[in-house]
């Protein structure tokens, strides 16, 4: 008798160790894209897509690039225009069937047998790609001559220099658009510190020290759908709703509906056993749809309810560029006034304990205003 070995289960504690260790490596690498980095992840573990959209040369395709190497399975990448062809994306024609009248495509290294897919300049391509797309990106299946194909796509990142028009493409880039659960705006590096880096570090490609396989991202989205939600996030989630329904943001059902999963990957990603308020952050990428005014209303809101210490830091921290930009350390009366505002803050810091953020933020502090008292040692 002949029996059949079946494969062992899945490690989750060794998957999420691999999603931790990418996050911090791309996070080491790529400047001050920490939140890129954990919404391109996030949206790989709730299997969703992302839109990042920014000027060129803010390190989109390179984060993408990075996880492509590092996840094993089949890619796409395309750069697409208006001249961009179907059959650039979705395959070449069958000739030998078109001669028996049959339309279908060889789809062999195109976007529908893509695990994971990185679409350039998304909104540029032409109406045909772009109703072609719409069924891949939400329903993950392709018709290629009457037969309907499922298509493998965990994630798909598109990417923009800027927020589609729709009185430029109707309805097609509207509901396009929509398929992206996840949208952010890529802005330029802010700080000092990461200005210096980005002009004295040779090499920005991460080096990572790990791969995942599609397996292994299956199992991780299994676990995401299993995550349980704590009381408290579910009073949270409803208040967020409620909040965003008084600024006149009303995200539509299923919107609503996947941001639940979306806060359940971010639990996940940050190594959680339950979904907290805190991992609602990430919604406020999810819960908007006019890219207008919404964005910033939107974050406002979540930041509000999901984590008031996180707002109050990140205000903090904007306070102390402000300073550290205005400030000459060769001038000993500026110096001094600056020391004393960062003096000011880092006080501020203190007063909210041991969150990791706060921590982490009063550090940063006071390594600057130790920069700032070198540097006018230097100047006397």
């Amino acid at each position: 008798m002949t029996t059949t070995a079946t494969a062992p289960s899945p490690d989750i504690r060794a998957i999420r160790g691999k999603f931790a260790s990418v996050r911090a490596e791309l996070s080491d690498a790529l400047i001050e894209r920490d939140a890129e980095i954990d919404l391109v992840l996030t949206a790989l573990l709730a299997r969703e897509h992302v839109l990042l959209v920014g000027a060129p040369g803010s390190a989109k395709s390179l984060l993408v690039d990075s996880l492509l190497r590092w996840m094993h399975g089949q890619k796409f990448s395309i750069l697409l225009t208006k001249f961009t062809t179907p059959e650039e994306v979705f395959g070449p024609l069958d000739i030998a069937k078109l001669t028996e009248g049959h339309y279908r495509r060889v789809t062999t290294g195109r976007l529908p047998e893509a695990d994971i897919c990185f679409a350039d300049e998304i909104f540029k391509s032409s109406s045909a790609i772009l109703n072609t797309l719409l069924r891949i990106l939400n329903e993950r299946t392709f018709e290629n001559d009457g037969v309907v194909l499922d298509c493998p796509l965990r994630l798909a990142v598109a990417a923009s220099n800027e927020w589609p028009n729709s009185q430029d493409g109707g309805k097609e880039l509207a509901a396009v658009f929509d398929r992206f659960l996840f949208r952010r705006t890529v802005r330029p590096i802010l700080t000092a510190a990461g200005r210096r880096k980005l002009l004295w570090t040779r090499d920005h490609t991460p080096t990572l020290s790990t791969s995942i396989t599609v397996a292994e991202v299956d199992a991780a989205h299994a676990a995401v759908r299993a995550m349980p939600w704590a009381n408290e996030a579910v009073e949270a989630m409803e208040s967020i709703l409620r909040e965003l329904q008084k600024e006149g943001i009303v995200p539509g059902d299923r919107r609503q509906f996947k941001s639940v999963l979306a806060a359940q990957a971010a639990a996940f990603l940050n190594d959680a056993t339950e979904v907290q308020p805190e991992h609602l952050e990430v919604l406020a990428s999810v819960l908007w749809d006019d890219p207008a005014e919404q964005p910033e209303k939107c974050a406002g809101v979540v930041a509000k309810i999901a984590n008031p210490v996180g707002m109050q830091v990140s205000s903090h921290l904007l306070e102390v560029e402000q300073i550290l930009a205005a400030t000459d350390v060769k001038d000993i009366a500026k110096a001094a006034t600056a020391t004393r505002k960062l003096e000011e803050i880092h006080g501020k810091l203190l007063g909210m304990g041991v969150d990791p953020r706060a921590t982490k933020a009063r550090s940063y502090v006071k390594d600057k205003i130790r920069e700032i008292r070198l540097g006018s040692l230097d100047a006397v």
